[in-house]
């Protein structure tokens, strides 16, 4: 590919294209916006949309454009597995490499954590339950968060309200288990409340 075509490739509207398969696609009112923050601006967005306005979008596309430019992977805190299996099969059509972290699959830790020391991961999604376990937090954490790689880890997603629960997000499991992640500012992030029911990955922009 030439670099011509790849800068094509790597356009937000290119890749909500491909996201989408729909080649008219438009972006909705603030979608662009939030990702811009993130890849532009290297800031933080906060963005509390109802399900199926298309906040995932915004995390993939801004995920595909940071690994092109040597970010490390997005950390997504994600509620459901059914809502996991959606988003990583949706982030395959970026043909971005998503994994989990999750109670159903833990004889694949080890390969997953394989992957992420061979830098083969674009997407780790954790269970919320795994952060609240105590000694997940105490004997897995740290080594994970060390293979990431804090100081390429660009973005973490925090993916549907049921995540930040318990009466606020410092006393719920992200919170908890957070502390270590939050301490660390050159850690970007990209807050994503989900407003809604959570269990869908719902459409990702306008036709």
């Amino acid at each position: 590919m030439t670099e011509a075509a790849s800068n094509v490739r790597l356009e937000p509207e290119h890749l909500l294209h491909e996201l989408t398969a729909d080649p008219t696609a438009t972006f909705r009112p603030g979608q662009l916006e939030a990702i811009d923050a993130v890849t532009k601006s290297g800031g933080r967005a906060l963005v509390v949309q109802r399900t199926g306005w298309g906040k995932s979008a915004v995390y993939f596309i801004a995920t595909t454009i940071l690994r092109d430019a040597g970010a490390g992977p997005t950390v997504i805190v994600s509620p459901l597995l059914a809502l996991m299996r959606n988003q990583i099969e949706a982030a395959s059509r970026l043909d971005l490499t998503a994994e989990t972290v999750n109670s159903s699959n833990r004889d694949d830790w080890v390969d997953v954590f394989a992957s992420i020391d061979n830098d083969e991961i674009d997407l780790l999604l954790i269970s919320p339950e795994r952060l609240n376990n105590p000694q997940f937090r105490r004997d897995i954490l740290p080594d994970l968060l060390n293979r990431l790689g804090l100081q390429r880890l660009v973005q973490i997603v925090v993916d549907g309200q049921t995540v930040i629960h318990e009466g606020s997000f410092q006393s719920g499991p992200v919170g908890r288990a957070g502390g270590r992640i939050g301490a660390h500012e050159e850690v970007g992030g990209h807050t994503d409340d989900d407003g809604g029911d959570g269990g869908r990955c719902g459409e990702y922009g306008s036709s």
